[in-house]
C-alpha cells in the first residue's frame, strides 16, 4: 500500500513566490511614489525662485525702459550736461563759489 501525502497547512512553493513577488513590487512601488514625490516638491521650490526671478527681471526692465524715456526728456539731457560736463549756454557766465572762510 502506498502513504497518501496530505497537506499539512503549509504554503505551496508557488504561492510563497507570487506573495514574495508582490511584495517586492509593492516596495518598488512606494519607492518610486517617494522619489517621484521629492522631485515634484524639487520643482516646486526652482518654479517658486524663477518666477521671483522673472518679477525681478521685469520690474528692473521697467526701470530701465522709464530712464530711457526720461534720458530723451530735453530737460533732463540739459541738467546732465550743465551739472556733470558743466556745459553752458553761449553767453552765460559761471561764478564758482568755493567752501573756504577767509579769517
Amino acid at each position: 500500500m502506498r502513504k497518501v501525502r496530505r497537506k499539512t497547512g503549509g504554503i505551496s512553493f508557488l504561492t510563497a513566490m507570487i506573495f514574495i513577488c508582490c511584495v517586492f513590487v509593492g516596495i518598488l512601488c512606494i519607492t518610486k511614489y517617494a522619489n517621484i514625490h521629492k522631485q515634484k516638491e524639487r520643482l516646486k521650490e526652482e518654479n517658486s525662485a524663477l518666477i521671483a526671478q522673472s518679477e525681478e527681471l521685469s520690474d528692473k526692465l521697467k526701470q530701465i525702459r522709464a530712464q530711457e524715456e526720461f534720458g530723451k526728456d530735453d530737460a533732463y539731457v540739459e541738467s546732465v550736461a550743465r551739472s556733470q560736463l558743466d556745459m553752458v549756454y553761449p553767453g552765460e557766465v559761471i561764478f564758482r563759489v568755493s567752501g573756504d572762510k577767509y579769517n
